[in-house]
């Protein structure tokens, strides 16, 4: 039977769940994007290759006209467009909000996960040696029922009742084996080993 009960699994394990991956990453996004939303607040400039050069009758010359329009426009772009950007970094800063619930959600319903799954093989680790104790005792009376059914001391049935009892220890052992395997691979999908 192996021992999994009394040790420790760190929460860094944890993070090898697929689940906890995904909302982590989602909620980096949502980070990133309310610094795009707050970015939005500040001008931007671009650089062209024009210049403000205009090319009329074949000679290059100087619109300084243009190139103030241009970074007036650029300037002027988050004023005019405030309402919407202070709407759009409302809405970014609840979507990270959100984001950080979930993933504090997710790694609870994790941890509550791998508690479960470390209970049931710490139980069944227990009942463990309470079974084989059994099915040995319970091994002796029957050797010891049908002896003395040899030399006339007990009768058929009482041999029958204990051979149903050892085989019942037996089956319970049975049971708490196939639990302590079905626990082990819960805790090995808890901890994110198998996709669901």
């Amino acid at each position: 039977m192996p021992k999994i009960a009394g040790e420790s699994i760190s929460a860094q394990m944890l993070l090898l769940r697929p689940d906890i991956r995904m909302a982590n990453f989602a909620m980096e996004e949502a980070f990133y994007n309310m610094q795009t939303a707050r970015s939005a607040f500040f001008p931007g400039f671009s650089l062209s290759g024009t210049l403000g050069w205009t090319n009329s009758a074949g000679s290059g010359v100087v619109n300084p006209g243009k190139i103030l329009t241009n970074i007036i426009g650029s300037i002027t772009q988050p004023i005019f467009a405030r309402g919407q950007l202070k709407g759009n970094l409302e809405i970014a800063r609840l979507t990270q909000e959100d984001m950080l619930r979930k993933y504090v959600q997710t790694v609870i319903d994790a941890g509550n996960q791998v508690n479960e799954a470390l209970a049931d093989c710490q139980a069944t680790s227990e009942k463990y040696g309470y079974y084989r104790r059994q099915v040995e005792v319970l091994k002796d009376a029957y050797d010891g029922t049908h002896m003395l059914m040899e030399y006339g001391k007990a009768s058929y049935l009482e041999v029958l009742t204990a051979q149903e009892s050892y085989l019942n220890a037996q089956l319970s052992e049975a049971m708490n084996m196939y639990d302590a395997a079905r626990a082990i691979i819960a805790l090995y999908i808890a901890l994110g080993g198998a996709t669901r």
